[in-house]
């Protein structure tokens, strides 16, 4: 199944990978993070061809507590320290939500500037492009 992302380009959600177990600190404040995301993610480079790579953002307690996607994922946490393996009916299309709101944040971020920020690190290693 895949799904397009503003970008345009097709993602398959099988792609998307969610780690809750060994996470980098947050980049903005360097406190430790509760979720690491790595998603699709592409864009076009100055010769008009699409890069094809992956993205991963981070969920931080600090810095998204106050985002509108993060916010129920950070409540969920907060409960009992711990994503409850009994809330993954809760756990899954909250985590969707937000990955798909980083997502689209990043593609228009990344439209109108080459840094990369918030929580967010394109990961080089894996990019591919096609022409």
């Amino acid at each position: 199944m895949s799904q397009e992302a503003s970008t345009g380009e097709p993602h398959d959600l099988d792609e998307i990978v969610l780690n809750v177990d060994v996470t980098p600190p947050c980049p903005s404040c360097s406190q430790p993070t509760i979720l690491l995301a790595r998603y699709p993610h592409s864009w076009r480079n100055n010769k008009g061809g699409t890069v094809s790579g992956f993205r991963e953002s981070v969920l931080c307690r600090v810095c998204d507590r106050d985002d509108s996607a993060a916010a129920p994922l950070v409540a969920l946490y907060e409960e009992d320290g711990s994503f409850p393996a009994d809330k993954l009916d809760v756990f899954g299309p909250l985590a969707a939500a937000w990955v798909e709101n980083r997502r689209n944040t990043a593609s228009t971020r990344d439209s109108s500037t080459s840094r990369s920020g918030s929580g967010e690190a394109v990961t080089s290693s894996v990019m591919r492009q096609k022409s």
